[in-house]
């Protein structure tokens, strides 16, 4: 009897052995399991590390505001007063719940080619607070201006051409010098075309006070008789070279100084001292009035020399008194400058009408919508009501599902306006920057906290009870170890007996 209920003992224990390990076994696949969600979790949190989000800035990335609809289609200190048209694969402006009720007065079905200036005076004045007859004010005070330009731009070209047609001599220096012809100073006649010819030729003017004053006499002698082949603001600037020589230069007549000395026994002005009496270099004194005249006509923006084919120098000059084909030219030429003055007040007065009907931030505002519903007439436009949504909106935007527009009013060779495009995905433009997105790293940061506690705690609990089974499987070992030997010394003892 006491080996029988060994027996159903040792079955009882084994039976719970093998049910510990199924156990064990069960909890040690959960383990793998849990694992396998932790690097779900880490790989999870690791992503959101990467994740990256687009930013408005206008200072250069110091700082951000939100990439919204608002921020780039709605007049604001972000985007300065410029819109940033979101627009879709085919160029189609993508509006909003508010912007699509003017969108379908101008297109009712969104397709391209609506008619903008039919609605524009009412949509602006809902969108801008702007009273519909100070629009149309506005407008009209336009159509005057740009009229009014339209006419200058006209004239001016007429004057190019005019100013392209003129009959203008290319002289170099010498025959530059040929036209001052001759000069009478203290009734010595000096012929300047001869006298520049050549270099080599010191000519002799007297004493220091005479010699100054014979200087001086034939530099203004020669800037009257160049009056007559030069422009008033080619002469005056000549006239001023020529005085300027005199300025500079005028001391070394009668000067005493070791510089003054130096300078006249090298003649590096053209003016050298022999005895009592001074020579000067014709040559050397009309160089440097020439480089102080080009200086001027440099400043001055004007074009009053240029150079050859060849290299060579040269200077522009006119038969003022001479040509009866530049006095013809002339003639025509004043009387466009009349019609052009004139014109050119007609538009000076229109801008200044045309200022006074709007305020410079009305202006803008006006110009902002003026741009994004020319450019929904133009281009046709969609709806899209999660486009206020600000993630919704980047994600678009970063996967390149919706662009950016910029619009730009040009003029074409026919003078006409015309608006450019010009489309690009977000991140190529230069207030918008590509940066960690931190809403969501902190949002990540959260969840794969309490994941990984969640996690863990379950961790504990199998840990433990795995712990436990291993205890209860080790003393069923014993147990069954001890069943065991009780049996064996049972079983010899029985043999024993009968043996």
């Amino acid at each position: 009897m006491g080996m029988a209920a060994s027996q159903v003992r040792l079955l009882q224990l084994t039976g719970r052995k093998n049910d510990i390990g199924y156990q064990l076994q069960n909890l040690s696949l959960q383990k793998t399991s849990l694992a396998r969600d932790m690097q779900r979790v880490t790989k999870n949190y690791q992503n959101a590390l990467n994740t990256k989000t687009l930013k408005w800035s206008n200072n250069g990335g110091a700082s951000y505001v939100d990439l919204s609809y608002a921020n780039l289609m709605r007049p604001s200190a972000a985007n300065q007063n410029k819109p940033y048209l979101i627009t879709d694969g085919s160029g189609k402006v993508v509006v909003d719940s508010k912007y699509q009720k003017y969108a379908e007065m101008i297109s009712p079905d969104g397709s391209p080619g609506g008619n903008w200036d039919a609605v524009r005076t009412e949509v602006l004045s809902n969108l801008t607070g702007i009273s519909a007859d100070k629009i149309d004010s506005a407008n009209q005070k336009n159509e005057a201006l740009d009229a009014a330009a339209d006419k200058v731009n006209e004239l001016k070209e007429q004057g190019d051409i005019l100013e392209a047609d003129e009959p203008v001599n290319r002289d170099t220096a010498n025959e530059f010098f040929e036209r001052a012809g001759n000069i009478t100073v203290n009734n010595n006649v000096y012929n300047v075309g001869d006298l520049y010819k050549s270099s080599s030729t010191w000519t002799n003017l007297g004493d220091a006070n005479t010699a100054k004053n014979a200087l001086s006499g034939l530099l203004n002698g020669i800037a009257s008789n160049m009056k007559n082949y030069l422009t008033d603001e080619e002469y005056a600037n000549f006239a001023e070279a020529c005085n300027l020589y005199m300025t500079d230069n005028g001391h070394y007549f009668g000067g005493t100084s070791d510089a003054d000395k130096q300078g006249l026994e090298s003649g590096v002005a053209g003016i050298k001292k022999d005895g009592n009496n001074y020579t000067v270099n014709m040559k050397i004194v009309l160089d440097t009035v020439l480089g102080a005249y080009k200086s001027a006509a440099s400043l001055d923006g004007i074009t009053s020399y240029g150079q050859t084919d060849y290299g060579t120098e040269i200077y522009f000059t006119r038969d003022r008194s001479s040509s009866s084909e530049w006095t013809a030219w002339k003639s025509q030429y004043d009387n466009w400058k009349s019609e052009y003055d004139a014109a050119y007040a007609e538009y000076e007065a229109a801008m200044d009408s045309n200022n006074q009907v709007l305020t410079a931030e009305e202006e803008s505002s006006i110009n902002f919508y003026d741009q994004i519903f020319s450019a929904i007439a133009e281009q046709g436009w969609v709806e899209n009501m999660q486009i206020e949504d600000n993630d919704y909106l980047n994600n678009m935007l970063q996967n390149n599902q919706y662009y950016i527009t910029t619009v730009s009013n040009e003029t074409n060779s026919d003078g006409k306006d015309y608006l450019e495009f010009n489309t690009d995905i977000a991140s190529n433009f230069e207030n918008i920057f590509s940066v960690n997105d931190t809403d969501a790293q902190n949002e990540a940061l959260t969840e794969y906290e309490y994941e990984k506690s969640v996690i863990n705690e379950k961790e504990s609990r199998i840990d433990t009870r795995m712990q436990n089974l291993e205890t209860e499987q080790s003393a069923i070992n014993e147990m069954i170890k001890g069943i065991e030997t009780v049996k064996n010394d049972n079983t010899e003892r029985t043999f024993g007996i009968f043996a």
